[in-house]
């Protein structure tokens, strides 16, 4: 009598499952943390203004990556995220390039802009973010994972996932203590192949 091994693919284990969840969230991951980690802010354009359709542009979008530097060290050409003066009629932060510096203030205009802004920048503190480096279309990524509704869906996809991966595994654990199998001892089956016994002939 001979004993043959049933075919059977590799049943899919919540490890398995898990490393799955750990390589898709690993680069959103590193995105996140890494500029923390170098000291850099990060933004994402909202608006066209820098999108030149050339190179050194920034197309909406775009996420861009700066560290905060004194306000001597700005030339012309740098790119900075600031907030326009009172009164300008613009809300919110603006990233555009320095045109020109000088006694005057700091002027500054969008690329895909023909005229430069109409405000002349004065500083207050002493230092202003610089662009370092960009990551066209990464933002609209940023927009959603930092949005309030989807982090509450990541959070509760995370923890209910978790929940079935503990509920698998003690499934398992019980069916394999129901047949008589302690799954803590080496050799112990873990619910693969199957035995069966067939008659053969003598040779």
């Amino acid at each position: 009598m001979e004993i043959t091994t049933s075919p059977h693919r590799p049943a899919s284990t919540p490890w398995g499952r898990l490393l799955a969840l750990v390589v898709i969230l690993a680069p959103v991951s590193i995105l996140v943390l890494l500029p923390i980690g170098l000291g850099l802010d990060r933004y994402v354009m909202s608006g066209d203004s820098m999108d030149s359709g050339t190179a050194g542009g920034i197309s909406q979008g775009s996420v861009v990556f700066e560290r905060a530097v004194p306000v001597g060290d700005l030339r012309v050409g740098d790119v900075i995220t600031f907030r326009p003066p009172a009164g300008s009629g613009a809300d919110g932060l603006v990233t555009h390039r320095i045109v020109s510096v000088g006694p005057e203030g700091i002027r500054t205009r969008g690329d895909a802009e023909p005229v430069r802004d109409p405000w002349v920048l004065h500083p207050r503190e002493a230092t202003l973010p610089r662009v370092v480096y960009t990551l066209p279309w990464v933002g609209y990524g940023y927009l959603v994972i930092f949005h309030p509704i989807s982090r509450l869906l990541m959070v509760g996809s995370a923890v209910l996932l978790v929940l079935l991966i503990t509920s698998e595994i003690r499934g398992r654990r019980a069916a394999s203590i129901a047949a008589g199998e302690d799954p803590s001892q080496p050799g112990a089956s873990s619910g693969g192949g199957t035995l069966r016994e067939t008659e053969g002939s003598e040779r």
